[in-house]
């Protein structure tokens, strides 16, 4: 696995279809500050991802619109088990 295909949210963006069909270049290179709530705050905090996190998930990523795109409804749980600590 390219680390740097690693999205800041979590997600590996070689499985992204717009990825694989060249339309995106991955979270570090396609993006710039403003345009990613999970990508600003993990450049931050200086973590590799969100999963590094000691607040994950956050209620930044479980409230705002296109901060990630892991499933809500894991996260909810993840955040309920406290199964990442």
């Amino acid at each position: 696995m390219d680390a740097k295909l690693l999205g800041k949210c979590g997600f590996y963006c070689g499985a992204c279809p717009t990825y694989v069909k060249g339309n995106c270049k991955g979270c570090m290179d396609e993006h710039v500050e403003g345009d990613c709530i999970s990508r600003d705050c993990v450049i931050k905090n200086k973590i590799e991802f969100c999963g590094r996190c000691d607040k994950f998930p956050c209620d930044e990523i479980l409230t705002k619109p296109h901060s990630t795109v892991l499933d809500k409804e894991w996260l909810l749980w993840k955040k309920r088990s406290n199964t990442n600590r």
